[in-house]
């Protein structure tokens, strides 16, 4: 029995009932693992400020 569609096309898998557990992997900057994150460092740095700030006016 021969068809004109690929054998990917004849028994198409069925679409899950269910979406997946982990989401799907996007193009986004990975942190680095091999030296220091220095940009997160002063990001986090900067927002602790604030926040100390924030508590001492309220």
């Amino acid at each position: 029995m021969s068809t004109d569609k690929p054998e990917s096309e004849q028994n198409p898998k069925p679409a899950p009932a269910h979406p997946p557990d982990e989401p799907e992997i996007t193009q986004e900057e990975s942190v680095p693992v091999d030296r220091r994150d220095t940009e997160g460092e002063r990001l986090m740095d900067q927002l602790g400020r604030e926040r100390r700030q924030k508590e001492a006016e309220d």
